[in-house]
């Protein structure tokens, strides 16, 4: 008699998506008068706190095959820091859904669809919108109270490519956490 053996059955890939809020950045006013929101940039400390930042997410294991930004200035420096850190290959782009006020959870994971093979994501956005897509993505509605310090980050896991489906919170830490992993 011949004994059957079960059939392993493929898991799906996990998909990794990393939400973070942009680092600190300048003053709407400054001695030269108004800046215009979308150009404010990160300030030399906000650069400085977001390298530590990145080396506390590198020291967790943390890696990226796609770094995704809101267009904010403050928001492609920060994804620019992160990923000069720890994944400088990484494609960059902009998604304006990710612009404050902009986008809905769905217009995010439109956006995302169109590279399905790039499965460990980082998003880097604006306050109180990335609080709100974290809220949604893990099935919490926008009404939770998730909020996020300039530079904090937060890892949601799927089964697969985000659907429907709620995602699991994997960590919430922040921006000081990450500095003190860092060292």
């Amino acid at each position: 008699m011949t004994r059957k053996t079960p059939e392993k059955r493929s898991s799906p890939e996990k998909y990794n998506l990393c939400l973070m809020r942009h680092g600190v950045a300048a003053e709407r006013a400054d001695r030269e008068g108004p800046l215009e929101d979308a150009k404010r940039p990160l300030t030399p400390e906000g650069k400085l706190k977001l390298k530590a930042i990145a080396r506390g997410l590198e020291a967790i294991g943390v890696e990226f095959d796609w770094v995704v930004t809101s267009p904010l200035k403050r928001a492609v420096e920060t994804g620019e820091v992160v990923a000069e850190s720890i994944a400088a290959e990484a494609p960059r782009d902009h998604c304006e859904a990710l612009a404050p006020g902009s986008g809905s959870a769905q217009e995010v994971i439109d956006f995302l669809s169109q590279r399905r093979d790039r499965t460990r994501v980082l998003l880097v956005g604006h306050e109180p919108d990335l609080s709100g897509l974290a809220s949604e993505l893990v099935g919490a509605g926008r009404s939770a109270q998730l909020a996020f310090k300039k530079g904090a980050c937060c890892l949601i896991s799927f089964d697969g490519f985000p659907s429907q489906s709620p995602g699991q919170l994997s960590w919430w830490l922040t921006p000081r956490i990450l500095r003190k992993l860092s060292s």
